[in-house]
């Protein structure tokens, strides 16, 4: 089974990259964003070999701010941060589909079946 972990990158103003894995005690700093990874990655390992069944207390979610007229913030998953873009086509027709999503209702067509005759 593949767990996933969610790992959160900050680089301070003296350019040091600090990494945490919300939800679990694992911490690494380095001096450079490949170092960090590198870093994180090692720390995760160790602390999983010693806790294997330790699953992540977070649950990550991304705030949306809206830049037209006054901020409106949303709390969206994290999918958000893929991009899924959608055109202005494809959103209307997710609404007027409802649980079939973007895609266009089927023609439903009548098909005629054949069968030998028998004699």
């Amino acid at each position: 089974m593949t767990m996933l972990y969610p790992i959160v990158f900050e680089t301070e103003e003296s350019g040091a990259v600090s990494a945490y894995v919300p939800g679990l005690p694992v911490y690494a700093a380095a001096d450079s964003q490949a170092k960090a990874e590198r870093a994180i990655r090692a720390v995760l390992a160790e602390y999983l070999d010693e806790h294997p069944d330790t699953p992540s207390g977070a649950r990550v979610r991304v705030a949306r701010v809206s830049d037209r007229g006054k901020p409106r913030i949303s709390v969206v998953g994290v999918a958000a941060l893929v991009g899924a873009k959608r055109s202005d086509a494809k959103a209307q027709a997710s609404r007027a589909n409802g649980r079939l999503g973007g895609r266009p209702p089927k023609n439903v067509t009548k098909r005629t079946i054949r069968t030998k005759a028998s004699g």
